[in-house]
């Protein structure tokens, strides 16, 4: 009897915290800062042996509303990047010593917390060439160091 008192109490609260507006919910600009890469036509590139880091990932609302991120894990390929530790610089750091040269996905997933709107999962997928030297990075493309790349998430229907 005591399990159906608590059921009953509970369930106001339960469709409280259901009832939400998904419509609500404003498009985000989510911003990936990369160390030790160099970037040309929207692509990361880094040389075979060196280090790259996670080092920002930052969310603005397109509408201003006031948007975080929470539990964030990053991927290559699809294998966990570990987390970097507690007050480094960095969010993740890893070695392309022994990555075979070649494209891979830098994936970023977690959940979107956006003020009067219901917490959304996001997935996005940032683009990274290793290459061998630094002899085949792209004609033209800057010098190795800290670069940026933006993509725009939106509600899926």
């Amino acid at each position: 009897m005591k399990k159906l008192f608590y059921l009953f109490l509970l369930l106001p609260f339960s469709l409280f915290i259901s009832c939400s507006d998904d419509k609500d919910f404003s498009p985000v600009d989510m911003t990936i800062t990369l160390g030790g890469v160099t970037q040309y036509d929207n692509t990361f590139y880094a040389v075979k042996g060196d280090n790259v880091s996670i080092e920002d990932l930052q969310v603005k609302s397109v509408d201003g509303k006031n948007t975080a991120v929470a539990n964030v894990t990053f991927y290559l390929d699809g294998l966990l990047l570990p987390p970097s530790f507690p007050g480094s610089e960095t969010m993740v750091t890893f070695s392309t010593e022994n990555i075979p040269a070649g494209t891979y996905s830098i994936n970023v997933a977690g959940n979107l917390l956006q003020v009067d709107s219901s917490i959304m999962n996001f997935a996005v997928n940032y683009t990274l060439t290793v290459v061998d030297s630094p002899e085949d990075l792209p004609a033209g493309a800057p010098d190795l160091g800290s670069y940026s790349q933006t993509l725009r998430i939106n509600q899926s229907k």
